[in-house]
């Protein structure tokens, strides 16, 4: 049981209470509180009573019950004595004794469930708000009728009323937080939120009973521990018991309403009053039980927890999903929400299993982006009949969960059953498992070259396709960009061939710098995606492709409107896997955003929930892999550096096929961030220059710009030549600013650094833009400008500050200048890691001498002895390391 609740999401509700509850001599101090039951409403009282600072002898409390409603002052059983025949005598004396002697406003009554008073008891209240005898909040449930000397009471303008809503989002996440003293993966918070409404009775509830059974809990995995739900709950008997008093009193032909909403909803409102009736449906509505978007809209439960207290009689359920299948066949709908409602509905219910319609809905739920629903309709079209086909359909959604190990399996039973053709049709689907899925690109061309008919044009067409994904995965850009090219203009009958080589040709465009054809690209993929049904579950891919291409050269801008594109295209989710599918591919998306931006804690925060989202098992594995070097590459940028290793060498570990080079830029920019964390800034610069040359011979210049661009920024000022060579290569803004970056520093131009910085926020890269102001500052700083070098380093700390505290190698040379060399204060850095003068020569590639050479002469210039004094220069303490919450965030700037 969680005891100890704070009061969130209500200081604006508490501000209006008090200022009511001291009254200004002209009207009667108090406020009637009125909304949902467990809104929180009995809550807020007793807190705004609290805040009023009364005594204790001057605060009494009186509450209103549906038991004693009948019984003449029966909410003040404790303070009437006199049990005489006149009303009014006894009314006077329960007034005397609760004001006595005070001036009036002295006493402070709260009255809670004011609807529920026995009319005597509501009447003296009412004397106590017009007489002005004492300061009054009432509580009073929505939807119900009061007594009338109640109602009055702010009907008559005696007493505001403040209307109570439930909370927000925001406000229930904060208080989630607050309550389980961590933090909350996004999707559990917009689950619990769905679930409860923002009703902070339920939610209580709720917390309780899901923590006790172990489906509410505090995942451990990356980066530190988030709290998770599962999503399903099984209601505790208290919350069962709240929820079905709403329905208690309602008549038989309600609750059957209730009961189809329960077992699927939204319902059309012509389906709803097929299997039920109008005059019930209407009856429903009246008392608050359903909800219509328009009027003859489709309907849904007013409350989720509705529908649960209702999916009990699983005998009468199957039945009634029966007949709702039954009826939406009538309808002849083509929406894919209603093939895939009608699917699930036949799958559980009296109805004969339909193989036909399991086979159509896989397809459509695919479409609609519920890949895990897709794989199950498909198991049960198999299961009633369908064969090959519907194990076929089973891989595409298995594929494009990222499961690679799972479909392979199912794969590899297809490759001992299919015959002919169809085998040639199972050895593109193991090819484009293993190259997009697995990385092992050299199992992919050998099940091709094996398997694939020559004589077999469509089975053709789709390997060409995924060859163009192999060449892309092997870093050959150009030669992807030509083959995905030609399948394109050839324009092939097969959607799934065109939407591959759509894939494969915008990560070449990426890789080689020409972003200027990647949006048309793009537009071509998503008009496909919105033309062909069987391949616009794809359209998620093309999303994160399409963002993504746009990384390396700087187009931030672009990539985000690629990224809003996905937001928009799932607002309106009907299905609950469907919404995960979404919310998890929206999460990772804005991830990379963040990282692009800087935006440190959030990018941290999102590449975590992204890594849960893949789970610990095998799936997920692509976007497992980038996930993690991105939380490695925020986390380092943030100065943490251990942190930072312990998110990079789990990717160190992964089987990997020496042939898949698609994500090695990414993997060197994390480990060279990593090493400058730890302050090892030469092996850093030396990483990202191998790095460099690698992909300079590969032909993928757009990460070539980025390596060197980050070298730069840890101090190498060797860059400039082949950047400004690069420039004519690389379309985008970055290859340009980062060009003049790298001249400025070779030359030790301070304005120059000042005019890269504003170039690289300019489009976006904020961590890039605060180390080359930073770079400014110390620039100006060694050329005695001590102007021009403050107002370059409050430019710095100020982007440092947006990203949420950066906290780099340029940072802290540049906002802590001291005079010694960058040599120096790498070695200073590796000491402060704790590193011993052997551990840092070997780190360093330098003899035991040199070490202690560089730590002699350092320790001449500063004034200082022993490697503590140097560190305490180089590092001064600071304890500022968490944020407000209490959760580990990026540290501030040193």
């Amino acid at each position: 049981m969680i005891r100890d609740w704070p009061l969130l999401g209500r200081a604006e509700e508490l501000r209006v209470i008090t200022d009511a509850t001291r009254g200004d001599g002209h009207r009667t101090r108090g406020i009637v509180l009125t909304g949902a039951a467990g809104v929180g409403k009995t809550s807020l009282a007793r807190a705004a009573v609290a805040a009023c600072g009364r005594p204790p002898e001057h605060i009494r409390w009186i509450t209103g019950t549906a038991s004693a409603r009948d019984v003449p002052l029966a909410a003040f059983a404790d303070i009437a004595v006199d049990f005489g025949p006149d009303p009014l005598r006894r009314s006077r004396e329960v007034i005397d004794t609760l004001v006595g002697d005070s001036t009036g406003n002295d006493v402070i009554l709260g009255v809670d469930d004011a609807h529920l008073l026995d009319d005597l008891s509501a009447f003296t209240v009412h004397q106590l708000v017009t007489r002005r005898l004492a300061t009054v909040i009432l509580t009073v449930r929505s939807r119900e009728r009061p007594p009338d000397a109640i109602a009055a009471i702010w009907q008559q303008k005696h007493l505001e009323c403040l209307e109570l809503q439930p909370l927000s989002l925001p406000e229930m996440t904060a208080l989630v937080e607050q309550v389980l003293a961590g933090p909350v993966h996004s999707r559990c918070a917009q689950q619990l939120w769905q679930f409860t409404q923002g009703n902070v009775l339920y939610l209580r509830h709720l917390l309780d009973s899901e923590i006790g059974a172990g489906r509410l809990h505090l995942n451990s995995g990356a980066g530190g521990g988030v709290w998770l739900w599962d999503g399903q709950p099984q209601l505790s008997p208290t919350l069962t018991e709240l929820i079905e008093s709403r329905i208690a009193s309602t008549t038989q032909p309600v609750r059957e309403v209730v009961d189809a909403l329960a077992v699927t909803e939204p319902l059309d409102i012509a389906i709803l009053t097929t299997v039920t009736s109008a005059d019930a449906v209407a009856q429903a509505h009246a008392l608050g039980l359903l909800r219509l978007d328009t009027a003859d809209g489709p309907a849904r439960l007013a409350h989720p927890m509705l529908g649960e207290v209702r999916r009990t009689n699983s005998l009468r359920m199957r039945r009634l999903r029966g007949r709702i299948a039954a009826a939406l066949a009538t309808t002849k709908s083509t929406d894919p929400r209603d093939l895939v409602r009608r699917a699930v509905l036949t799958a559980d219910s009296d109805l004969p299993a339909d193989p036909t319609l399991f086979g159509a809905a896989t397809w459509a739920a695919m479409q609609l982006l519920d890949l895990r629903l897709a794989e199950t309709l498909a198991q049960r079209a198999e299961a009633s009949g369908s064969g090959i086909q519907a194990k076929i359909a089973q891989v595409m959604a298995l594929t494009w969960q990222e499961r690679g190990h799972d479909a392979e399996r199912v794969l590899a039973e297809l490759a001992e059953q299919a015959p002919g053709p169809l085998r040639a049709h199972v050895a593109m689907l193991r090819a484009l498992n293993f190259a997009g899925i697995l990385g092992q690109i050299a199992r992919a061309e050998r099940e091709l070259d094996e398997f694939m008919a020559a004589d077999d044009a469509d089975t053709q067409v789709l390997a060409a396709a995924v060859r163009a994904l192999i060449e892309a995965a092997r870093g050959h850009a150009a030669a992807a960009a030509d083959r995905a090219a030609d399948i394109l203009t050839a324009t092939p009958d097969s959607n799934l061939a065109r939407m591959l080589a759509t894939f494969a040709l915008i990560s070449a465009l990426r890789d080689l710098g020409r972003v200027d054809e990647i949006e048309a690209a793009a537009q071509a993929g998503y008009a496909l995606a919105e033309a062909a049904n069987e391949v616009s579950h794809l359209r998620v891919p093309l999303y994160f492709l399409h963002a993504y291409a746009y990384r390396p050269a700087g187009e931030l801008a672009q990539s985000d409107t690629a990224i809003a594109r996905i937001r928009q295209d799932t607002l309106d989710i009907p299905f609950e896997g469907s919404w995960h599918v979404a919310e998890s591919w929206r999460a990772y998306m804005a991830g990379l955003s963040a990282m692009n931006r800087g935006d440190l804690p959030e990018a941290q925060r999102l590449c975590q929930e992204s890594l849960v989202d893949a789970g610990s098992d095998h799936s997920g594995r692509p976007r497992k892999r980038f996930a993690r070097l991105w939380l490695a590459t925020v986390t380092a940028m943030a100065g943490r550096g251990a942190d930072a290793r312990r998110e990079f060498e789990p990717t160190m570990h992964w089987d990997t096929d020496p042939d898949a080079v698609g994500w090695i830029g990414e993997s060197s920019l994390a480990q060279a961030w990593m090493c400058a964390a730890e302050g090892a800034v030469s092996q850093a610069i030396s990483i990202l220059h191998d790095a460099a040359t690698r992909e300079a011979d590969l032909g993928r210049h757009a990460w070539e710009v980025l390596l060197l661009q980050t070298a730069t920024q840890f101090g190498d000022r060797t860059a400039a030549p082949r950047l400004t060579e690069l420039t004519h290569l690389v379309q985008g803004p970055r290859a340009a600013v980062a060009a003049g970056h790298a001249g400025a520093l070779a030359a030790d131009d301070g304005n120059g650094l000042l005019v890269a910085a504003t170039g690289y926020e300019q489009f976006g890269d904020r961590i890039a833009a605060a180390d080359a102001a930073a770079q400014a500052a110390a620039v100006h700083h060694r050329n005695g400008k001590r102007g021009s070098a403050l107002t370059a380093a409050a430019t710095a700390q100020r982007l440092a500050a947006e990203c949420g505290g950066a906290d780099t190698p340029a940072l802290r040379a540049g906002t802590l200048p001291l005079p010694i060399t960058g040599r120096q204060r790498e070695i200073i850095e590796l000491a402060a890691q704790g590193l011993s003068n052997k551990q840092i020569a070997d780190r360093l590639t330098m003899s035991v001498r040199s070490v202690e050479g560089h730590l002699f002469r350092a320790s001449q210039r500063l004034g200082v002895n022993g490697r503590d004094g140097l560190i305490a220069m180089v590092h001064p303490p600071d304890a500022s390391d968490r944020n407000d919450a209490g959760y580990d965030l990026p540290i501030s700037p040193r």
